[in-house]
């Protein structure tokens, strides 16, 4: 049940999309139903927080319109669906967002530990660590081929790549648990010593951005990391 919800800015979420997929209805009758149901609430507090607007990349590649909702706000919108299959959604729903937030309590506990505190600082430095081979070996071989791309497009490239490998959202780090924050340090080092070595042997910077990302992934595969934190899992 992980997948109907997931964990951003220490809250238990789901989407409109996620809403529509498993209720069986159209995503713009869901939009529809949420922005009736945010005129109802207008007048009171905290709608903001759960009902939320957000917006979603379509196959197209297209920007669409969706909404963030918190267990009150699904829980608000989806009182109107009925019959015995919505009936059954909702309660996987509620048991979904239930084992969200016992999680989240779990990992506001473990955050106060020294051992989290410690792991997230060596993660930091791993990172500085990446960035340092970027800026020593990628910038300049780039440099070097005729690359006008920015300095720091080379770093959100490999940021997001290593974010990607773990199933992990940018800017999201402080909300890792410690066995996946020790995974984020791993990482850092594993993309640091493929730039070095990689270079070392004479390729492009193109195909060391390519190599990396397969290592990454490669690591990510065998270390079961989808499977052992699926409370991260995001996708809108």
């Amino acid at each position: 049940m992980n997948e109907l919800v997931f964990l951003q800015n220490e809250q238990a979420l789901t989407t409109s999309l996620k809403v529509a997929e498993y209720f069986e209805k159209r995503h713009n009758d869901v939009l529809r139903a949420i922005e009736t149901a945010k005129s109802n609430l207008r007048n009171f507090a905290h709608v903001e927080k759960a009902i939320t607007p957000s917006t979603y990349v379509d196959a197209k590649g297209e920007t669409r319109p969706m909404y963030l909702l918190n267990r009150d706000g699904f829980s608000f919108v989806v009182m109107r669906f009925t019959g015995a299959k919505a009936a059954e959604w909702q309660w996987k729903f509620i048991q979904a967002f239930n084992a969200m937030e016992q999680k989240i309590i779990e990992l506001m506990a473990e955050r106060q530990t020294a051992e989290w505190r410690e792991i997230r600082r060596a993660g930091k430095q791993s990172n500085k660590k990446l960035c340092a081979a970027i800026h020593e070996v990628i910038i300049p071989l780039a440099r070097d081929a005729g690359s006008t791309t920015p300095d720091e497009r080379f770093y959100q490239s490999y940021q997001k790549m290593l974010n990607k490998s773990l199933g992990i959202k940018p800017r999201s780090r402080d909300e890792l648990p410690l066995a996946l924050q020790y995974e984020v340090d791993k990482c850092h080092t594993i993309a640091e010593i493929s730039i070095r070595g990689r270079a070392a042997q004479g390729k492009q910077y193109k195909q060391i951005f390519q190599d990396t990302k397969q290592t990454l992934e490669s690591y990510s595969q065998l270390s079961f990391i989808s499977e052992r934190f699926p409370m991260l899992s995001h996708e809108h």
